[in-house]
């Protein structure tokens, strides 16, 4: 996180939320205290055993274990994919987005062994092929080297 970012930063999917804070006792403790006023004010309680935490590398293990406790999350993962879309990206970009480009070939080996004329190939690649990296492309940019 950037140094003027606020202590607490999140996102919201669905019934989802990712919340995200600098790896200490005190953030850990703001969001701890930040999810009991939430659960006070909407009635609705945090289910812990479906919460996951994320570190990133440089982070020591007794400062993990410290968060852990205070949150009272023991799971310490993060899926490899979130929504359908690569979770942590990395320095790797081609190889998170690698699955756009094997669906794309998985539709389009399905294409050819249908008996299609070259017209109603051309309107599924156009249709179907063009839309399955959009919903990625809206929240990630692609790099250029996936195409070749």
């Amino acid at each position: 996180m950037a140094s003027s970012a606020p202590p607490v930063n999140h996102l919201l999917f669905a019934d989802d939320s990712l919340l995200f804070f600098k790896a200490n006792v005190e953030g850990a403790e703001e969001v701890s205290q930040l999810l009991e006023i939430y659960a006070r004010a909407s009635g609705q309680r945090i289910n812990k055993d479906k919460c996951s935490l994320f570190f990133s590398k440089g982070c020591p293990e007794s400062i993990r274990a410290d968060i852990k406790t205070i949150l009272q999350i023991p799971n310490e993962q993060l899926n490899e994919k979130y929504l359908g879309m690569p979770s942590d990206v990395g320095s790797s970009k081609n190889g998170a987005f690698k699955y756009l480009k094997d669906r794309l070939w998985n539709k389009i080996q399905g294409w050819m062994e249908k008996l299609l004329s070259a017209a109603g190939k051309e309107v599924l690649i156009k249709s179907v092929a063009q839309a399955i990296p959009v919903y990625s492309m809206s929240c990630f940019k692609l790099p250029r080297g996936l195409c070749q």
